[in-house]
């Protein structure tokens, strides 16, 4: 590929990789913390500034916490890897929450102000990895509509069933022994199943309607390998991208990089349904190899392939 056809395929690589992944930063962030699954550490002291004033050119930058959930509100009991979660505390997107009968936690994203509330009995993962990503292996789950909307940015549920979409609605989600219930009581959100096809109800489901997903038999490993070929597609994708082969070799550069967005898509919703069903594994050893797994299939997918060194 010529130098600057290189260097543009890097460019590109670079914003589908931003536009996927990076959490969105337009909102202020919270002071700096510690982030812990129960509990949060005031970060040390900054050191006194130096006498001297700072020059002109070198503005001052204020150092963020890690993106994650702030507990606004705790009723019952729901714990973090065995400790009881209390309120204004702090999760990573890294500490699963177990909710016992009657509890639930009100939280609010650090960076995005996105609310929602969970509801016990049950187990979820709010904001995975520091994301607008919430999964939900049983229990439920209501959102709050006008809060934290920015354009082109959404919400991702994920049960090990299917995955529930949204950028600004209300909704009510449950899931259980039945499956997946999404009632949306307000705007409108995007439900699809785990197994691709035309599910029986039209997308976007909208403010009033209800729908629901069947509890199917198949297991976590079966979510583990689409999550798996999903990132393996997304990276023949990323590699199109940078080295210009298309179908028949003749695809633009903005055809390769529209397909790879799609397939980096594909892949976080297969790795976050995998993700829901491996911890929902009853056998300890089989739950954390299968989390393991999932988590060296996403940084696969979400890689930047390196390009080949020149002559």
């Amino acid at each position: 590929m010529p130098r600057g056809g290189l260097a543009r395929a890097w460019l590109v690589l670079g914003l589908v990789w931003t536009a996927c992944s990076k959490p969105s930063d337009s909102a202020k962030p919270l002071p700096a913390t510690t982030v812990t699954g129960s509990a949060q550490t005031p970060a040390p002291s900054a050191p006194a500034a130096p006498s001297a004033p700072a020059a002109p050119s070198a503005p001052a930058r204020a150092v963020a916490s890690k993106p994650g959930c702030r507990a606004l509100a705790v009723t019952g009991l729901a714990t973090v890897d065995g400790t009881a979660l209390t309120t204004s505390a702090l999760l990573d997107g890294a500490h699963w929450v177990e909710l016992a009968a009657g509890a639930s936690v009100s939280l609010r994203h650090t960076l995005s102000s996105r609310e929602f509330k969970l509801i016990g009995p049950g187990h979820a993962l709010p904001c995975r990895d520091g994301a607008e990503q919430i999964l939900l292996t049983d229990g439920q789950l209501a959102t709050s509509a006008s809060l934290g909307v920015r354009p082109g940015a959404e919400v991702l549920i994920a049960t090990p069933e299917g995955v529930v979409r949204y950028g600004d609605a209300a909704l009510d989600v449950e899931f259980g022994k039945g499956g997946l219930r999404v009632r949306v009581k307000q705007g409108e959100a995007w439900v699809e199943p785990e197994e691709r096809g035309k599910p029986r109800f039209e997308n976007p489901v909208r403010s009033g309607a209800e729908v629901r997903l069947p509890r199917t038999r198949a297991n976590a490993r079966s979510r583990l390998e689409a999550c798996q070929s999903a990132a393996d597609r997304a990276r023949e994708s990323a590699e199109r991208v940078l080295h210009g082969e298309g179908a028949g070799g003749h695809d633009s550069l903005g055809v390769r990089a529209a397909a790879h967005m799609r397939e980096r898509a594909k892949a976080r919703t297969a790795c976050a349904i995998a993700a829901a069903a491996a911890y929902a594994e009853s056998d300890s050893a089989d739950r954390q190899s299968l989390l393991a797994s999932v988590a060296q299939t996403d940084e696969l997918w979400q890689s930047v392939p390196r390009a080949a060194a020149g002559p």
